[in-house]
């Protein structure tokens, strides 16, 4: 027996404000899908609440978009209405999603038109009473009734003879110009408590235990997981995306067309990587799907081309090895593939030159540091010298090899500063006695091109020594050594 309480529709007030003027057009049915919403979750019969917001967008999208969405809803609304049933009911899993929260609003947005009066009341008639409505709508109190099942054969057809009997007695009073003063006014409760009652029959009879008759082909199933997914990659949510791979695979197959489709939604969505998985999903299935083949090759080939702008060579070469795996036939992955690969070699070769080229000053060091060890300054700044000409062979390319170089430069130079310090010091001693070469000034001059002038300086100022030492041995009459 059912039971019967007040409730005002406050919810609904809030909703009018914001929407065009019409009670049971979209401001009316927005606000009786929203009350429904609200009894079944208070009653603690289906709790919606927490997906309102999908529930309302629902409600609220245009006629032109709830035509698109029920293409039968003029000619025959009930047939559009159980089939949608069918379906949310086919669709329906273990947790309901922000998209099936969405189809309910919908759903529950078509069930309030049908079980409107005056719906099908001359144009100027019936929006006459939706500006009447509108405004009697505050004081309204609705009538809550226990829920009734939906899914029985007999649900609309008395639903629909209910809204008929009290439509006529409102149309005649409209065409009468009695208006909303006579029967509309009195039945305005009664008729806003019924669509609000249906849209709590209607979902409670798909999320509950009842089987909602009528066949839903394999069409009807993949075209509300597409239209799923295109719902919640437009929403930009990864974690819903990723929730509706693990679920609707379980509700029906996902065809190689499908992974397609799902792919371009992706791709024009900005989900290049995720695209891609989906198109090369669909080919393993499908290698035959040149289309979707060529999309692949063709994000290769963007993506090797940007890598290779930016010098990164192996990145590129992998996605041209990709575009060329994914079409042989592509027209530019192959070439741009050999281009990667020969510019990787021409750059090892660079970088081997360039390795080689600090082992050398390496090793110019090593031996300079020998000499030094030997107090053969002269020989040690050659050396040193030799070395940075080294490290001057080494560009800019390679930051790592950058860094040795500049590291090693750096020590060079202090080191050959500390050896021409060392060589001025000690000069004298190797200038030979008598010698009148100021021993700075010897320094000084062969710091420059030590390699060949100060040694050169060197051996001749010892050859004058031991002559001088020869010159005298023969004056003084001593025997050779």
């Amino acid at each position: 027996m059912a039971t019967r309480t007040h409730i005002t529709l406050a919810v609904v007030l809030a909703l009018l404000a914001a929407l065009p003027a019409a009670a049971w057009g979209p401001r009316g049915q927005a606000a009786i899908v929203s009350t429904a919403m609200n009894l079944l979750s208070k009653n603690g019969d289906v709790p919606l609440v927490r997906l309102s917001a999908e529930i309302k967008a629902g409600a609220a999208i245009s006629m032109s978009e709830l035509e698109a969405s029920y293409p039968d809803l003029s000619n025959n609304p009930l047939q559009a209405v159980e089939s949608e049933m069918a379906l949310l009911s086919a669709m329906r899993h273990s947790r309901v999603d922000a998209y099936y929260a969405y189809r309910m609003g919908v759903l529950g947005k078509a069930v309030a038109m049908i079980s409107s009066p005056m719906r099908a009341a001359p144009v100027n008639l019936r929006n006459q009473y939706n500006e009447d409505t509108d405004k009697a709508l505050q004081g309204v109190q609705l009538r809550q009734a226990a829920r009734k099942d939906a899914g029985s054969q007999t649900y609309f057809q008395g639903l629909l003879q209910e809204v008929k009997s009290s439509d006529e007695m409102i149309l005649k009073q409209y065409q009468d110009a009695v208006g909303f003063k006579g029967i509309a006014s009195s039945t305005l409760p009664l008729d806003a408590s019924r669509s609000v009652a249906a849209v709590c029959d209607v979902w409670w009879t798909i999320l509950s235990s009842k089987t909602v008759p009528g066949g839903v082909s394999e069409t009807q199933m993949q075209g509300y997981v597409l239209d799923a997914y295109g719902f919640f990659i437009k929403r930009h949510n990864e974690k819903e995306i990723d929730q509706a791979n693990a679920q609707y695979g379980g509700l029906t197959p996902i065809t190689p067309d499908m992974r397609a489709k799902i792919g371009d939604l992706l791709l024009e969505a900005g989900y290049q990587e995720r695209a891609i998985k989906e198109y090369e999903t669909a080919i393993a299935s499908a290698p035959d799907r040149r289309d979707v083949v060529q999309k692949v090759a063709d994000f290769y080939v963007a993506k090797g081309d940007a890598a290779l702008k930016d010098n990164r060579l192996e990145e590129a070469q992998a996605a041209f090895e990709k575009a060329a795996k994914a079409n042989p036939l592509h027209d530019t992955a192959e070439s741009k593939r050999l281009q990667a690969e020969n510019l990787i070699l021409e750059r090892d070769a660079r970088m081997a030159a360039q390795q080689a080229s600090l082992q050398r000053a390496g090793d110019m060091r090593d031996l300079a540091e020998q000499e030094a060890q030997k107090n053969r300054y002269a020989e040690a700044i050659s050396l040193l010298q030799q070395a940075e000409a080294a490290y001057k062979e080494v560009s800019e390319e390679f930051p790592s090899l950058l860094q040795q170089r500049t590291r090693g430069q750096r020590d060079v130079q202090n080191r050959t500063t500390q050896l021409k310090e060392a060589l001025t010091a000690n000069a004298s001693t190797y200038s030979g006695t008598g010698s009148t070469t100021d021993p700075r000034e010897l320094v000084k001059a062969g710091s420059k091109g030590l390699e060949e002038d100060a040694l050169r300086l060197i051996v001749k100022n010892q050859l004058k020594s031991e002559m001088d030492k020869l010159s005298q041995r023969l004056q003084s009459g001593f025997a050779l050594p």
